[in-house]
């Protein structure tokens, strides 16, 4: 979106939130379908930051779990219907895992 377009839906936002009004009665009341509006409440803040000039943070990828993983007893590495396709992963997974030595 260019910088006119965010720039109205920030003025119907902002003309929303002096409503004092409920989403889905202003939304009606002013021809706007209440999940555009939801979605523009939703994105104001990025799309502000955006038009202020404020480079967003990178995002960080979320950690992925490390150590040792104790199997439940009654848990079953087969899966139903993939055979020695799931074993191969599961041999895969827990070399990996093994691999990477201690967690601490």
């Amino acid at each position: 979106m260019d910088r006119e377009q965010i720039q109205r839906c920030l003025d119907v936002v902002a003309a929303y939130r002096a409503s004092g009004q409920k989403g889905k009665a202003w939304a009606q009341a002013n021809g706007v379908p209440e999940r555009t509006l939801a979605s523009w409440c939703a994105h104001a803040r990025r799309w502000q930051a955006r038009l202020d000039g404020v480079v967003p943070a990178p995002k960080s990828l979320p950690s992925l779990p490390s150590g040792f993983v104790a199997r439940s007893p009654g848990a079953s590495r087969h899966c139903v219907g993939h055979g020695a396709h799931a074993d191969a992963l599961w041999r895969h997974a827990a070399r990996t895992v093994l691999a990477a030595g201690p967690c601490c």
